[in-house]
């Protein structure tokens, strides 16, 4: 709710109702995505935790992959190696499948393709660059799957 009232820059009556309202609604819609009834509050909670001290990380993997980009892009002979790369996962949780084509998405220079269960199919701007970052280093699939309890083999 601080969140929407930051963007909203109101505080009258109907911009808190209207906020009140909007936040129990995603509440409503969204609360099962990390409140799980199979998993007790306490893990659930501490999950949720754990990815909101992840978001600056992946904010920094972002600024990061955007001055790359922008790097090649911009340099007269545009370093690029354009390339399809498959990824193998064990991932179960449909959130953290979806955090992850997420991630990657959102990482400048990568995006997901295809998803079919636990395989993704990434395209990168670089191969070298998103090989050794996405099957040698596996930093987002480690964290992610650290933060949702899972591991990833």
């Amino acid at each position: 709710m601080v969140f929407w009232y930051t963007l909203s820059g109101q505080l009258d009556p109907f911009y808190i109702g209207a906020g009140i309202v909007c936040c129990g609604i995603v509440t409503l819609v969204s609360g099962d995505l990390i409140f799980r009834s199979d998993t007790s509050v306490i893990r659930s909670a501490r999950t949720f935790v754990r990815f909101v001290l992840y978001i600056p990380r992946l904010m920094v993997a972002i600024l990061y992959a955007n001055i790359d980009v922008a790097y090649r892009i911009l340099h007269p002979k545009m370093p690029i190696d354009p390339a399809l790369i498959t990824i193998e996962t064990s991932f179960r949780n449909d959130v953290l499948r979806t955090s992850f084509a997420n991630a990657m998405t959102l990482t400048p220079g990568t995006v997901t393709v295809d998803v079919t269960g636990g395989t993704f199919i990434v395209h990168a701007l670089v191969r070298e660059m998103a090989e050794e970052d996405l099957l040698e280093k596996r930093g987002i699939q480690n964290s992610l799957a650290r933060i949702f309890g899972e591991r990833d083999d």
